[in-house]
């Protein structure tokens, strides 16, 4: 039971890399970056395009230590897989067309195009008829923030 829930927490934990994500620490201060990497046994991370606090100056790379964070937590919405499966799915209609693998955070259409919240990997019609379905949800996704 314990080896599930630290498996769940460590792919929860790896699932914030290459986000923007804020990081407290425990004397208060807070960082702003894209996280680059980051230890799940320890919390010790690495951000980059980084602020601290309200200062303007970006630092290009930063490591934090474990021992001091607080909290991370995300700066910016996940993208909705499953909103996407089902604008997908009202084009693609037959069972089976479109599956969604949420550990990966990916969809797979007619078994060629794949999906992810970085864009549509695939070529030929059918790619592009979900790279305009993406195009248009991702656009109402950001307008919703």
């Amino acid at each position: 039971m314990i080896g599930a829930a630290k498996r769940t927490f460590q792919k929860e934990i790896i699932a914030f890399t290459n986000k923007r994500v804020a990081v407290i620490l425990k004397d208060g201060k807070k960082y702003v970056g894209e996280l680059k990497g980051i230890n799940p046994e320890t919390l010790t991370c690495v951000l980059i395009k980084a602020k601290r606090g309200e200062e303007t100056t970006e630092l290009h790379r930063i490591c934090l230590s474990g021992s001091q964070v607080s909290e991370i937590y995300l700066e910016e919405a996940p993208f909705d897989l499953g909103g996407l499966k089902e604008e997908l799915e009202q084009i693609f209609r037959r069972p089976g067309d479109v599956k969604v693998y949420d550990e990966a955070g990916l969809i797979v259409v007619l078994e060629r195009v794949r999906v992810s919240e970085s864009g549509v990997e695939g070529t030929g019609p059918v790619a592009d008829r979900v790279r305009a379905i993406f195009d248009r949800y991702a656009k109402t996704q950001v307008s919703e923030e």
